[in-house]
């Protein structure tokens, strides 16, 4: 007989202490992110390095992926504070999208695991890791509105495909990252006459 388990607690409906411990998980994933892939990161060494027990860790989290959208959630959300503080410099719409998206390319080849992470969790089939992702998945395209006072979608969907068709190609190493850095700036010279 199969029983509907409830899923792990909403965090925001978590006591401070539990708002904390779930946190503390979250950082000593992107810890252990930033040293290493995504598939050879295991829970059981997550949940050690964050002194909480295994069964406690998925209390907070369903799986693997819902766990890593949280740590992605992070990273982005780190991204998104220094390109907030950075404003994109630029007299033109187009030098500031360019500033954006050059950043955004920048910090993947940076950590190109944090690349291959975000398509693992644009394909999960597990629902909590998917609700976790879909924010994050408009969050750049809200950053590339902001930075050229509020540009068209399409051009905004145009160049985040450009990007992620570039990156896609360079961590799978059929062009260098420099030919995405090309790709970006040729889109950019033609949507931004």
């Amino acid at each position: 007989m199969v029983t509907d388990v409830p899923g792990p607690a909403a965090p925001e409906s978590l006591r401070k202490d539990q708002r904390e411990r779930r946190a503390r998980i979250v950082r000593t994933g992107l810890r252990g992110l930033t040293g290493s892939d995504y598939d050879k990161i295991k829970v059981s060494d997550v949940a050690r390095d964050a002194q909480v027990a295994l069964g406690t860790l998925y209390r907070y989290f369903s799986s693997k992926e819902h766990l890593f959208a949280a740590v992605f959630d992070e990273w982005q959300d780190g991204l998104r504070r220094r390109l907030d503080r950075l404003p994109p410099g630029g007299d033109t719409e187009g030098d500031r999208l360019r500033h954006v998206l050059h950043a955004a390319i920048r910090a993947f080849q940076a950590q190109p695991q944090f690349y291959r992470l975000m398509i693992v969790l644009q394909t999960t089939d597990d629902p909590r890791a998917a609700e976790v992702y879909a924010p994050l998945d408009t969050l750049f395209a809200d950053v590339m509105r902001a930075a050229s006072a509020g540009a068209d979608a399409v051009v905004v969907s145009t160049l985040r495909a450009v990007a992620d068709q570039g990156l896609r190609g360079w961590i799978m190493g059929r062009h260098p990252i420099e030919a995405v850095y090309e790709a970006v700036d040729d889109t950019l010279r033609l949507v931004c006459r």
